[in-house]
Parts: structure tokens; sequence; C-alpha cells
């Protein structure tokens, strides 16, 4: 997920312990074969490699031990958080990749697989049972010329709004099930005298990409999964009627005067990490914040609502155009194979089951996108409820600037939504401005 990969910075005890070890940790003996086609019975060893560190880098080495003894293979883990592009580029290209890595981005896992570097998964697992087992449509991304080449084993839910359960509920608010009743209820809380949002896109190098998740949560509301799949493939523009149209929704909910707390000008300056947090002064200065179920970690949300999750925060996932429609807009690790022996097919089997699960839940917010996935894993009530709406969702579709080019998912996207947001280009200079930057 973005704000992992780019800011772990901010969350300190995550940090402490990623610099405490070194750029690449390893445990155990193996190591990756060559590029893709690779078959055989194995030698009981294989390579991991990974793009998130600190707790969850922990949590999932954990998660794997069960594996390693009941299997018998040992597994060497190479964590390349700091720079997981950079660290496997060269690998693959030199004919020396990991057996099996868990890509951050769908984007640079298909730049293989076109290149005929990855394994087409449907040679090692069961892809229907896998697509009938996880939340609709998380495949899709890893999906190209009807070939699957990963699926997710660290899952994140963006498409969240969440409020100070308390006074929400002293105040008699209702949770919308569709946009028009959220609209509603934001008119409902600025009449009463409260700015019903509170939004930040600060992000020091990476602003503006809070702002990109909801469009991306819009375009996928008002165009379906079609006209989402189009936009981000670039095979309409990026200033086609239905952005604006996501894009004008966020203005109208979120920024328009007297609807975002600190108002519009705020939002640029504010950090992503604590704009949540003016929700739980006493009283709220905000009853809704629109953001991924990571907001929970240690280092975002103050420590004293997070001890009290379940009595302080209430959740509901961002409505649809009626109340039948549940889209999501997720993010997360797609694991794909480099080599294909019977080791690899072992490890892959057991990663998409439904008993595998990060040792840490709790600290590493991590979910499972597994519909059949044991909910009383789950730390707490509040996480309980982010997977229930989950596994109910009707479709779903990957962060759509994390499987754009970097030039824009990474770079015009972020940065001209930025300049429109602060006053500096009116929408259809912003949203024309990306569509140029887009690589021919």
């Amino acid at each position: 997920m973005r704000w992992r990969r780019l800011l772990q910075g901010i969350v300190v005890a995550a940090v402490a312990m990623l610099f405490a070890s070194a750029c690449l940790s390893e445990s155990g003996g193996g190591g990756g074969g060559d590029t893709g086609g690779q078959t055989g019975s194995g030698d009981k060893s294989i390579e991991i490699m990974y793009g998130f560190g600190g707790d969850q880098s922990k949590g999932f080495v954990d998660a794997m031990k069960q594996f390693e003894t009941q299997s018998g293979i040992k597994i060497k883990y190479t964590d390349a958080s700091q720079s997981f592009d950079t660290l496997i580029r060269p690998r693959v290209q030199g004919n020396n990749p990991p057996d099996i890595a868990l890509f951050p981005q769908p984007g640079l896992m298909l730049d293989f697989a076109k290149q005929g570097k990855l394994q087409d998964l449907g040679s090692m697992l069961d892809i229907q049972a896998l697509k009938d087992a996880l939340v609709p449509g998380v495949l899709d991304v890893a999906t190209q010329d009807g070939k699957t080449y990963g699926f997710p084993v660290n899952f994140n839910v963006k498409s969240l709004v969440w409020y100070p359960k308390k006074a929400f509920e002293a105040k008699g608010y209702k949770v919308p099930t569709t946009i028009a009743e959220l609209e509603a209820l934001t008119n409902q809380i600025k009449a009463d005298g409260t700015a019903p949002w509170c939004v930040g896109i600060e992000s020091a190098g990476a602003t503006g990409w809070v702002a990109t998740d909801w469009i991306e949560d819009f375009v996928l509301r008002y165009g379906g999964t079609a006209k989402y799949d189009q936009w981000v493939k670039h095979e309409i523009p990026f200033n086609d009627p239905v952005v604006k149209q996501a894009a004008g929704e966020f203005e109208k909910l979120a920024l328009a005067d007297g609807n975002v707390f600190g108002g519009r000008k705020s939002v640029v300056s504010t950090n992503f990490g604590v704009a949540m947090n003016p929700e739980f002064q006493d009283p709220p200065k905000c009853f809704l914040h629109r953001q991924g179920n990571f907001i929970t970690q240690k280092g975002f949300i103050t420590e004293k609502v997070r001890q009290n999750l379940d009595e302080e925060v209430g959740v509901f996932q961002l409505p649809g155009n009626d109340a039948s429609s549940k889209p999501l807009l997720v993010g997360g690790d797609m694991a794909a194979a480099f080599s294909n022996d019977a080791d690899t097919k072992a490890a892959l089997e057991y990663m998409s089951s439904p008993k595998f699960k990060f040792a840490n839940i709790a600290t590493a917010t991590w979910l499972s996108a597994v519909k059949s996935f044991d909910l009383s894993n789950y730390p707490n009530e509040t996480t309980k409820t982010v997977a229930k709406l989950a596994y109910a969702s009707t479709e779903s579709r990957f962060d759509g600037s994390d499987s754009m080019p970097g030039a824009v998912g990474a770079g015009s996207f972020w940065k001209d939504m930025t300049a429109w947001i602060s006053g500096q280009k009116s929408l259809d200079e912003a949203l024309k401005d990306i569509d140029d930057s887009w690589p021919s």
C-alpha cells in the first residue's frame, strides 16, 4: 500500500525496528532459481522477497514458521522495504530472482509477466477455486491475457469512512447506505454547526495521494469496474466525464465551504496520518474521515483512542449509488512466483488458504482476502467489521494510481490534484495536464 511503501517514517515503532536491522534481512537457507519456467521437485528451500518492514515483516515471517515446520521447507526472507522496485529489477534481469515475490505494485508484477519472467499460477493453483474464495475482483488486477500471475497475501481496504462513535450516536446520525444518503448526512452535520469532514493530503514528497484515492473510489462507483479499468489503462482520457463526476462528488462532499475542518486550504497542509484526530476532540471538530484500515495502526490515531478502538471508533463502507451496490477500493501485496517447483507450489497453496494469517494481526493491521477466513482471529470488533464489509462487497478494484505508469500514478496525479485543491489550477486544467503527462 502506498502510505506504507513511501512513508514508513511516520510510524515511529516500525521505523525503529526497520533501521535497527539491515536493509536486507535474511533468515534461513535457500534462494531463487532462474527466470520463469523452472520446474522440479524442489530442494526444500525457497526465497521470498517482500516490500514491507517493521511489524508487518515480523508478522509475515512468524506466520510462515508453521509452514516451515510442517513442510520441512526452509525459507530465506529478503526484506526489500527500503526500495522493492530497485532491488528486484536487477535480480530478475540477472536471472537470479527470488522464488516468490510479494509485489506492492501490481503494475511492476505484470511488467515481469509480459517479459515471460513470472509463472502462470494456473499451472500451480486452482484459479477458479481461488477466485471463488477471495473478495470479488481482487484477482483481476493480477490477470493478463487470461492468465493469473498473483493473489493478495496482505489485503488493505480503502473505501472506509471513520467516525467518532459516541458523539455520532449521541447526535442521532445514521450510517448512510447510498451516496445520496451520505450527501444528506454531510449536510445535516453542517447544519448542526460542525464541519462534516476532516481531510488531509499532506504526505511530504507524496503529497496528494489521499486525493487520488477519493477520485478512484468515486470513478469505481459512478463508472463501475469496466469504466474504472478503461481509465486506469488510459483507454479513456483522464478528463473523461466519469472522472470529472468523481472529482465533483469529492468536492461537493469534502471540499465545499464549511464542509471540511480548517477550510479547503488546510487540506493540502494537513498531514494524512493525523487528519482524523480532530474527530475525537470534545466536542468533535468533524464527524467523517475517509481512509484505509491502516489508520488504526499505532502512530496514526491517538494512542488513547486506539487503545479503546471498539468504544471510540465507528466505521462504514463508502456507499455506492444504491444500497445493493457495495464497491470496494483495495490495496495490498500480491504473491507471484518466478519458479515452478514443488516447494514454491506448497508455499503458494499455504499463503492462499484460509489458515494463513500474519502472526501479529493487531499491530500489522492485517486482513485476509479469503472470505471464509475465521473472523475470530481478528483482534477487535472494529477489524471484524472492516473484514465483514470487505467480504460482503459486490466488486473490488486495486488502487488505480498504483497500477498506472509511475509518471502518472506517483507523479502528475498526485501533484495536479494538490494544485486543484489548493486553487492553483481548475479541475479541467488539472485533469488535462494529467492526461497530457501519460507516457506515449
